[in-house]
């Protein structure tokens, strides 16, 4: 400092830099948003849960295990939803229910619940809902814990390890009641109260005895899980126990979830297997690949062509095709094999150096397994409460390298938190979590274009805590599997905690062990312990001056 002033009196200049902690607007006056009414309230505010309006239980009563937003978004669109094989997928999170009875020893009870359940939605019925979630293998509870306040805040929920969770899409219906992407930011908001003590009196194993560090997830988006039927599942009682019981002079044992059938012989009604190889119909509309070589039906790389047309037969219409997955143990290109010197049968050749079509294995047999990762990379982010107080986020993103001709893809965790005692204990604290992208989009553009860069930031009462610059747009997305597979899996939100993944699954027979300690549930299998007041939702890009103003709009309610 000595030489500055000595040696270059007239050369100091300080700049007010903005990078990291200048996220204001100067305005003469400030906005009368209390939160968003009139007009922009299904177009911007579209999620509005809070413990303290009663209208918020479907039933009215707070002991109601589904919730309702109270505020829906004008874009929503539901036309009547009716979805029989919500059973094989609604089990596990808790969304469809049975109850093991010690006298049903063939588990009729869980039959009727994974082939018997439907998910009807009245059409016309908007509103964003959540369930509490559950578990079928009784290992762990999910306790929570409605409290009547007489004060100001009014009344809350105290989550002590369960939480809730909710679809607001359903692949293959014609259902969509919040937004999957947005022109240029979101919000979501939070009035919470981190507290151990709240839940000291809980003696339950909670998802948190089993993952520690996942302890605090309070909010999650993606799919809830893997696809769940990634892999061939023969069951656990096969052999010689074709039946649920135990025959004579048979050594093995029969499970507690012991069905007949296994999952490996399930068909759904439209023809679609549970294990893999899929089958999927491809309609052909273009008329110079509708042809015929003579034969009933030719095969070609896994795909059966039916009898179809001659080029003087097309009149315009199309054919149905189907394509089953095959493993692809031939990593040639199949357009680039061939030989000028075949025959007339066209499938040998005079010259052993080269290669026909006729040569190219391809995918040659059935596969057997799917990668359940591919479902979930960027697919899956969990916004957490730290037990130091710190606050930030966890997401799942893709990694892979070449190993010859084969690429091997795999998951990384990547998260960030702000410093300690951003969110201390026993205290209401306002939670903001906005991410607004560099480049706005129209609604066209959305549908198209791909995954944008913006800022991940987090405000406390207020006042910017945590940021990521950089950060890239999560779009949640389908799985790759049929429609009838996934119903209720992907497009999930949770409230109070992360996801179960399929930690918790039950399939015919039991429960695939396979399924078990996968990236889902492994680094999302946790849950909030204190307590919640509201949460809501933004499909905008609320300005600091937004964020700031609901905290001093509510602030008073929390006796802050």
């Amino acid at each position: 400092m000595t030489n500055i002033i000595n040696y270059t009196p007239n050369n100091l200049k300080l700049v007010l830099s903005n990078k990291y902690y200048w996220d204001f607007y100067l305005k003469n006056t400030m906005p009368n948003y209390a939160p968003f009414t009139g007009t922009t309230s299904g177009t911007c505010f579209v999620v509005d849960f809070d413990f303290n309006n009663p209208a918020i239980f479907g039933t009215g009563t707070t002991s109601a295990d589904t919730i309702y937003s109270t505020q829906t978004w004008t874009g929503a669109t539901n036309t009547g939803v009716t979805a029989n094989t919500i059973g094989i997928t609604g089990i596990d999170n808790g969304l469809i229910t049975f109850e093991k009875l010690s006298a049903d020893t063939t588990n009729q009870a869980l039959l009727s619940a994974l082939t018997a359940s439907t998910l009807y939605i009245p059409s016309g019925d908007t509103r964003f809902m959540m369930t509490r979630v559950t578990g079928m293998t009784e290992q762990y509870e999910y306790p929570m814990n409605f409290v009547t306040s007489t004060g100001t805040t009014g009344d809350y929920m105290d989550f002590c390890g369960g939480f809730y969770q909710g679809y607001y899409k359903l692949d293959g219906f014609d259902y969509q009641v919040l937004p999957n992407r947005v022109n240029k930011g979101w919000v979501a908001e939070f009035w919470l109260k981190k507290s151990d003590s709240t839940c000291s009196g809980t003696t339950a194993t909670t998802l948190n005895d089993l993952y520690p560090d996942n302890k605090g997830f309070f909010f999650y988006m993606g799919t809830r899980a893997e696809n769940k039927f990634w892999d061939v599942f023969e069951g656990l009682n096969t052999g010689c126990t074709s039946a649920c019981t135990t025959p004579i002079g048979c050594t093995g044992t029969v499970t507690t979830f012991c069905t007949v059938p296994k999952e490996n012989q399930i068909v759904l009604s439209s023809g679609v297997s549970l294990d893999p190889p899929e089958i999927k119909e491809i309609e052909i509309k273009n008329q110079f690949m509708i042809y015929h070589n003579g034969q009933a039906t030719t095969t070609h790389y896994g795909i059966s062509y039916p009898k179809g047309k001659t080029a003087p037969e097309f009149t315009g219409d199309s054919i149905t095709i189907t394509a089953t997955t095959q493993l692809l143990e031939d990593n040639r290109n199949p357009f680039l094999i061939y030989c000028n010197k075949c025959n007339s049968t066209g499938c040998s050749c005079d010259d052993s150096d080269c290669s026909t079509v006729c040569d190219y294995s391809g995918r040659t047999g059935p596969l057997l397994s799917l990668d359940y990762n591919l479902d979930i990379i960027d697919n899956a982010i969990g916004f957490r409460v730290k037990d130091d107080g710190s606050i930030g986020y966890r997401l799942l993103s893709v990694t892979g390298a070449c190993s010859g001709d084969t690429y091997i893809s795999g998951v990384t965790v990547t998260e960030g938190y702000s410093a300690s005692g951003m969110v201390t204990n026993d205290v209401w604290k306002n939670i903001a979590i906005r991410f607004y992208a560099y480049e706005r989009m129209t609604d066209e553009e959305l549908l198209c274009k791909g995954r944008r860069l913006g800022r991940l930031a987090i405000y406390v009462n207020g006042k910017l805590k945590f940021w990521v610059d950089d950060f890239l747009e999560i779009i949640p997305r389908r799985l790759d599997t049929n429609y009838q597979k996934q119903v209720a899996v992907p497009y999930n939100i949770s409230l109070g905690g992360g996801s179960q993944g399929l930690l918790e699954s039950m399939t015919f027979d039991g429960q695939d062990p396979e399924d078990l300690g996968l990236n889902i549930e492994k680094n999302f299998a946790g849950t909030f312990i204190g307590s919640i007041s509201q949460f809501k939702f933004y499909a905008c890009n609320l300005s600091w001056v937004d964020i700031e103003n609901n905290y001093k709009q509510e602030k008073a309610r929390y006796g802050l």
